[in-house]
């Protein structure tokens, strides 16, 4: 499929300083990117025809995630059915779930609320204040929510009460952070700085910060399996899903989707003159369904929910929304 990029060159000359804009074509280029769906336009605001690639014993989950319609949706993986349980939500981004306690909570931009799991009885928690709320993260059993904030005069991670009582500040001046996950177990939370191209993780109280991973494009989404000692990420300007230990080692990329410059053996993402060309169909969301061996994620700019197994074999379509599909989250059918 053809698509549009826009290439900028920026050439000075003594005096002077001269802007030059290229529109040049893209395509996906299908012999180094793992993806092999098709690219032709499914239904919209339906659940597509899987097929059975399960490595493990095939089960029913819940999936939630928000829209740029300003939208909570919501389906059984086993139904056809799309369930809008929240609308007119400002601007909703990142989403994470309290199965026991009935109740998701979710970003808006400048805001954090929630509502119990069918939609109703939405509560404001967290009232507009400065900087984009992106990422959220929650500690059940500690009564706490964790959540990043870029976009404002100080950078950082907040946390509070779940009811939103108590709010502070416990990770300050990063660059432009955005997912984060908490390995409760360990007491370790974790966060993707896309601006600083990095992850990092600290204790839940905000010490003892540290790199794991750096040297990446645009990390967004993360997602973790403590049992497993893994991390997962989406990065947004690379096009990739790629998991390591949590302590940073032994990184793997599961899924690339690349583009490629039509007439060139160029491939997208690529950096002249420090001028960097992104691939715009990137996943940005992403959740774990450990007991399926299945991890999931969001592709806006496609309007999608997709899937694949825990080691980035069988990709498949799982939703087409009507716009951006942004956070995500996933659990088991009760």
């Amino acid at each position: 499929m053809v698509k549009k990029a826009v290439l900028v060159i920026i050439l000075a000359g003594i005096g002077c300083v001269g802007f030059f804009v290229f529109f040049v074509d893209y395509e996906e280029d299908k012999k180094i990117s793992q993806e092999t769906l098709s690219e032709e336009p499914s239904a919209v605001g339906t659940r597509l025809p899987q097929r059975n690639t399960q490595a493990k014993t095939a089960h029913d989950v819940q999936i939630y995630w928000t829209n740029r319609l300003g939208k909570i949706q919501h389906i059984h993986s086993g139904t056809s059915d799309i369930e809008a349980l929240v609308t007119d939500v400002c601007t909703p981004i990142d989403i994470a779930l309290d199965i026991s306690g009935g109740q998701m909570y979710w970003t808006s931009g400048c805001k954090i609320q929630r509502a119990d799991l069918d939609g109703s009885n939405v509560e404001e928690l967290i009232p507009p204040s400065e900087g984009i709320k992106e990422g959220i993260a929650l500690d059940i059993d500690g009564n706490k929510m964790y959540w990043t904030v870029w976009h404002a005069v100080t950078n950082k991670i907040q946390r509070a009460n779940l009811d939103g009582s108590d709010v502070e500040d416990i990770i300050t001046n990063l660059k432009s952070p955005r997912g984060i996950a908490l390995d409760i177990p360990n007491r370790k939370m974790y966060w993707a700085d896309l601006g600083a191209g990095k992850i990092q993780r600290a204790n839940l109280d905000g010490s003892d910060a540290e790199d794991i991973i750096t040297d990446l494009l645009g990390p967004n989404g993360i997602a973790l399996d403590s049992d497993g000692n893994k991390i997962y990420w989406a990065d947004e300007y690379s096009g990739k899903i790629q998991c390591a230990n949590l302590d940073g080692s032994n990184l793997r990329t599961l899924f690339v989707r690349y583009g490629r410059l039509i007439g060139t053996a160029m491939s997208i993402p690529f950096d002249i003159l420090n001028l960097k060309i992104y691939y715009a169909n990137s996943p940005i969301g992403i959740a774990l369904d450990i007991p399926g061996g299945k991890i999931y994620w969001t592709i806006p700019h496609k309007y999608k929910v997709q899937r694949a197994n825990l080691d980035g074999s069988n990709v498949e379509d799982v939703v087409t929304d009507r716009i951006l599909t942004l956070g995500i989250a996933v659990s088991l059918l009760p």
